[in-house]
C-alpha cells in the first residue's frame, strides 16, 4: 500500500512540479546561450575594429600617405570586425535556436519516461515467463 502512495507522489511531481521546474531551468538555459554569445553587445559593436585594432592617426603630420595609409588600416580592421561578428551572430543564432526548438523534444522525453519504465518493466516481466 505504500507503494502505491510514493508511486501517486511521484507522478503528482513528475507531471506537476517538475514540468513547471523544468520549463523555468529551459528559460534559463534559452537566456544562457543567447548571453554566452553575446549578441546583443556584438550587435551594438557591429562596426566597431575587431578587438580594437588600429592604428592612430599622426599628431601634426600633413603628409596625406600617412593619413590614408592609417585610414585603409583602420577601415580593413573594421571589415575583419563585421565579417567576425557576423560569423558569431550567425553561430550565436543557430545555437539558440537548437535550443528553443529542442525544448518540445526533451518535453515529450520528460512526459513519456514513467511509461517507458512500465513498458520495459512488463517487456523484462514477458522475457522471464518464456
Amino acid at each position: 500500500m505504500r507503494f502505491v502512495v510514493i508511486f501517486a507522489n511521484y507522478l503528482i511531481w513528475h507531471y506537476g512540479r517538475a514540468i513547471a521546474d523544468l520549463t523555468h531551468i529551459y528559460g534559463n538555459l534559452i537566456r544562457f546561450t543567447f548571453n554566452f554569445f553575446s549578441l546583443t553587445i556584438l550587435l551594438r559593436s557591429y562596426f566597431s575594429p575587431w578587438r580594437r585594432m588600429g592604428e592612430s592617426y599622426p599628431e601634426r603630420s600633413m603628409e596625406i600617405t600617412a593619413y590614408l595609409s592609417v585610414f585603409t588600416v583602420n577601415m580593413i580592421m573594421r571589415c575583419v570586425g563585421i565579417f567576425m561578428r557576423t560569423i558569431i551572430i550567425i553561430i550565436g543564432l543557430m545555437a539558440t535556436i537548437l535550443v528553443i526548438v529542442s525544448y518540445p523534444l526533451i518535453l515529450l522525453t520528460w512526459l513519456i519516461l514513467p511509461l517507458l519504465v512500465v513498458f520495459f518493466f512488463l517487456v523484462g516481466l514477458g522475457l522471464l515467463i518464456r
